[in-house]
């Protein structure tokens, strides 16, 4: 297996691990308080650990390659990012409606319990800065492999959105156990746990958008913008021209994991030789391999 995709899985395993014991305490938390924040935290963390078992079995098969398939699968791997983005929105939206229906129940008919903040608060405290310490994690793994994994990215997002919900509703139930009874703001002892989600919807809705938006780009075969890989690749392009070509301009795609670079050449000769036209585009690669690791060069005459 290539050393990016060892990088990327073995950060996708460590995250898997850490979800896992998080989606047990929150639901222990959630039965013993009833708090809807509380099912959006430990649910968000839930699809983290399904959606990192999709991510670690796609990592081990995108770079493989087959008669059928001969450039990989690489095209799973935004398509991963997709359906995750599609998933934590619907959670969002879920939750945002369900917190509604008990406002509108207290609000309007009167009806509603009182919120019990119990183990929340440690729970919530240990949770960001476990959320925290794996954000960093996921984001430092990436950088190693200089941002090239989708799917990373896609982690590192949804574990700040995960970090941002627990920060959140910690922060409600110290407000709520500080909060006097039969004061002018005791309905909030009923109804808090609407504003937090409220809250907490609109401050992550972004985030899967934005890997919504990057996967479908990659998707596509939008081109790649990252300003440091462009200047790289066309660095490197103009030194590994073949003889008789005139550099025009470099464009960069990237699918997954996986990097096409087409250099666009003018001929200034009645000829061009094939055989160093080909040494030309292997030595290319075998230069930008040094960062990009997977990549598949093109030289194109217009």
């Amino acid at each position: 297996m290539p050393q990016h995709k060892t990088i990327e899985r073995k950060a996708l395993i460590v995250g898997i691990v850490v979800n896992v014991i998080q989606v047990a305490a929150g639901m222990a938390v959630f039965f013993m308080t009833g708090l809807k924040a509380m099912f959006l935290d430990f649910s968000f963390t839930a699809i983290s650990v399904l959606s990192g078992l999709v991510a670690v079995y796609l990592s081990t098969r995108t770079v493989r390659t087959t008669e059928r398939f001969p450039n990989g699968l690489f095209a799973l791997e935004p398509i991963y990012a997709i359906c995750k983005a599609i998933f934590t929105m619907s959670l969002l939206v879920y939750s945002l409606i369900d917190v509604c229906r008990v406002a509108y129940d207290y609000f309007v008919l009167g009806d509603g319990e009182r919120i019990v903040t119990g183990p929340v608060v440690i729970y919530e405290v240990l949770t960001v800065a476990i959320c925290f310490g794996l954000y960093v994690y996921y984001r430092r793994e990436n950088r190693t492999i200089r941002n090239a994994s989708t799917m990373l990215t896609a982690e590192c997002k949804s574990t700040l959105v995960d970090g941002a919900m627990s920060f959140g509703i910690g922060a409600v139930a110290v407000f709520l156990m500080l909060l006097p009874a039969g004061g002018p703001l005791d309905f909030l002892h009923y109804t808090g746990d609407f504003f937090i989600t409220v809250a907490l919807v609109a401050f992550t809705i972004k985030e899967p958008f934005s890997v919504l938006k990057d996967a479908f780009i990659e998707l596509v075969g939008g081109v790649h913008d990252d300003d440091e890989t462009n200047a790289f690749v066309e660095a490197e392009a103009q030194h590994h021209l073949p003889e008789n070509t005139e550099y025009e301009q470099t464009l960069i795609f990237k699918t997954g994991m996986n990097y096409t670079v087409d250099v666009y050449l003018a001929g200034t000769g009645e000829t061009i030789d094939v055989a160093n036209l080909i040494e030309c585009k292997r030595s290319l690669e075998q230069a930008l391999k040094k960062r990009l690791h997977i990549v598949d060069v093109d030289f194109v005459f217009n």
